[in-house]
């Protein structure tokens, strides 16, 4: 064999090992390429998913404070219907004459002596206003005789009754403002159902 058959020959055998250490070394690289992307995936997906659940604890948090908010803001305004109802009613109440006045007192203390159910002798507390309507009205009803005394209701009572027997043990408030406040009661319950839908 001659020295240039035995050199082709010499590097034919170091060009077929340095393939097959390249091709060795694609393969290592490509199993560590697999191995880096699948770990990059891993990490990217862990980091998404940590970003995705900070995101939906914010954007819940703010949910909670706007849902707090315009909750506050129906309650205030709820507030400020009811106490501008309110006001306008206590208006209409001052404002009515001493005949509308006489005859609601009429309705308000024959309600009273039904509901109380008593031949005991009754207090009868009125507005300083009402004392004159109401004198003439138990006169008119025949039972001043019951009566023992008449006495004057502060004026935040805004008018109406209140009757009680002589020991207090039995008694029924119907002054416009109880009336009202029972009244109120309901239309905050009806505004919440009807208007807030809550």
């Amino acid at each position: 064999m001659s020295l240039d058959a035995l050199r082709e020959e010499i590097l034919k055998k170091a060009r077929a090992k340095a393939e097959a250490m390249i091709r060795s070394a694609e393969e290592e690289a490509r199993k560590i390429l697999d191995e880096a992307m699948r770990e990059y995936t891993r990490r990217y997906e862990l980091v998404r998913e940590a970003e995705l659940r900070e995101l939906r604890d914010e954007l819940s948090k703010k949910l909670s404070e706007k849902s707090l908010e315009v909750n506050t803001k129906l309650l205030n305004l709820k507030n400020e219907l009811i106490e501008e109802l309110k006001k306008e009613i206590i208006s209409k109440i001052n404002e009515m004459s001493d005949e509308e006045r006489r005859r609601s007192l009429k309705k308000l203390v024959n309600e009273c002596l039904n509901e109380i159910h008593t031949s005991r002798k009754v207090r009868v507390c009125v507005v300083e206003r009402d004392v004159p309507l109401i004198k003439e009205l138990l006169r008119e009803l025949g039972i001043e005789d019951r009566i023992i005394e008449i006495k004057t209701l502060p004026p935040e009572s805004v008018g109406g009754v209140l009757i009680e027997t002589e020991d207090g043990s039995l008694g029924l408030d119907n002054t416009y403002a109880t009336r009202l406040e029972r009244l109120m009661s309901f239309i905050y319950r009806k505004l919440n159902e009807e208007v807030f839908g809550g």
